[in-house]
């Protein structure tokens, strides 16, 4: 295969192209098929690059492009905003993952430290990327032919050269011709605020990805990122045994003042006139997912600056680190607990739903961290850690949250418990189908409520745009029409006082 010496054009040609499709595909809100288009046409560039320039793909490039393309087509297939910034992170990630220049090529086998640092490089490429691709393009061709000319350098002249003139011979052609005057009116009749903003999303777009594919497939080697704990600080098994083993004492202090709520349950809660449902959750809940992230941070940088001197070291910093581990997983289990009781007095919400998946993707990090790290094969915890991540994300693309909130939540109204009509109201399209199906088992009021949101619905959305058309909302919609002398009937009825959900 022929690869190009001066790759700078097709890189550049490349990355205007994805500047067009992104000012093209990214302007119509709420994200959908465009959106979908463009994170994929993104991806695709630097494996259709990598293959032209003689790079291609190694295996773990392909499992992270597959893993950014199912996270693409979430945006298109679920309607929740939430799930949909998630699943753009975790494409824009993947991109990120599948282009990352490491020391050994393989993402499975990647610290979280040199990870960062091709991230780091990934960030400066995209921001300067672009002018050295230009400056060189610009610029004299190095070990050419005699007389062989920069196509690229020489459009930019012909632009400086020609527009000028045309400008100076047009306006006096006008001045000359009525008739002319006219058409040349009518070919700059344009919004200078619209023309400025397309030209700088296009712009904009397009020199991140001119950085960041030059920095993928042509820039020179990057060097290993300097091993910070070698060259500056370290610490014996004395100083990382101490901080783990107060960490220890303290959790198990908590772990048992914890004891009595974790078997007692609601009746324990509710008998302690301190305490309430609300606020054993809101004042519990948080915090111990924010204990359980800090742990994972913590016991990594304790295993990262620890001088495995001998076996011995590191026999006592595992089993420090084990008992945290078991400590933590009991302070997890009380997170869940909290959690649970709170659903049954309250419902569900989305940011319980997406607190509890960052809970989720703790503990599966703290499995992993169990199994990798503390039995001598803390190269694989990066890779496992990530892929973690994206399983969680991709889990809840399937489990649909809108839909469970709505489910969930009617069937507590089903249950007489009161239903928070007005939040249920502002779910997106993904729940319409169970709101629909639920409107019988609600009181005719909260129905009524319902009913006439879905009907604003489904007027709204009958002249949307092709690019954020959306699997959900276009069923939501059928739903919509298909029910809607349904919809009506419950609409007819007056809505009173909703009850509000705390």
């Amino acid at each position: 295969m022929h690869t190009p010496q001066r790759p700078g054009p097709l890189l550049l040609g490349t990355a205007f192209a994805v500047g067009v499709a992104a000012d093209i595909l990214l302007r119509a809100f709420p994200p959908g098929a465009g959106w979908t288009a463009c994170i994929l046409i993104l991806g695709a560039a630097p494996l259709a690059l990598g293959a032209l320039l003689g790079a291609p793909p190694a295996r773990d490039s392909l499992v992270a492009a597959l893993a950014g393309a199912l996270c693409a087509l979430g945006i298109t297939l679920r309607d929740s905003p939430p799930l949909a910034f998630l699943n753009v992170c975790g494409a824009l990630g993947a991109c990120a993952l599948m282009t990352a220049r490491t020391r050994t090529r393989t993402l499975h086998r990647t610290s979280l430290y040199e990870l960062g640092h091709a991230t780091l490089v990934h960030i400066v490429h995209a921001v300067a990327g672009a002018g050295f691709l230009l400056a060189r393009e610009l610029g004299p061709v190095r070990g050419g032919q005699p007389g062989r000319k920069n196509t690229v350098a020489a459009v930019v002249r012909g632009c400086a050269v020609a527009v000028p003139a045309i400008a100076l011979f047009g306006s006096l052609f006008a001045s000359a011709d009525d008739a002319f005057r006219a058409i040349a009116g009518k070919l700059m009749d344009f919004d200078f605020g619209t023309l400025l903003s397309h030209a700088l999303l296009t712009c904009t777009v397009a020199w991140t990805t001119a950085g960041f594919l030059r920095g993928a497939l042509v820039a020179d080697e990057v060097p290993a990122p300097v091993t910070l704990r070698e060259s500056f600080f370290s610490l014996g098994i004395v100083e990382i045994g101490m901080l783990l083993g107060l960490l220890d004492a303290l959790f198990l202090l908590f772990v048992s003042l914890q004891i009595p709520y974790l078997f007692g349950g609601a009746a324990t809660v509710a008998g302690t006139p301190s305490l309430t449902f609300a606020g054993y959750f809101r004042k519990g809940f948080f915090e111990l997912t924010a204990v359980s992230c800090l742990t994972l941070v913590t016991l990594l940088l304790a295993d990262w600056l620890l001088r495995k001197e001998t076996p011995r070291a590191t026999r006592i910093f595992r089993s420090l680190a084990a008992i945290t581990l078991v400590l933590l997983g009991v302070i997890m289990a009380s997170a869940w607990q909290r959690f649970f009781l709170y659903l049954d007095a309250y419902g569900l919400t989305e940011l319980r739903v997406y607190a509890a998946a960052s809970l989720t993707v703790m503990g599966l990090v703290a499995g992993w961290f169990a199994w990798s790290v503390l039995t001598g094969r803390r190269q694989l915890f990066a890779g496992g850690a990530i892929a973690a991540a994206y399983a969680v994300v991709a889990a809840l693309t399937v489990i649909n949250p809108d839909a469970l909130i709505a489910r969930i939540n009617i069937a507590r109204a089903a249950a007489g418990k009161p239903l928070d009509v007005a939040y249920v109201s502002r779910l997106s399209a993904d729940a319409d189908a169970e709101l629909i199906g639920g409107l019988a088992l609600l009181p005719p009021a909260d129905a009524s409520a319902l009913a006439r949101n879905l009907l604003r619905f489904g007027d709204a959305e009958a002249g949307a745009d092709p690019r954020t058309w959306n699997i959900a909302r276009r069923r939501a919609l059928g739903a919509v029409r298909e029910s809607r002398k349904l919809l009506e009937e419950f609409a007819a009825v007056e809505p009173s006082h909703n009850h509000a959900q705390e």
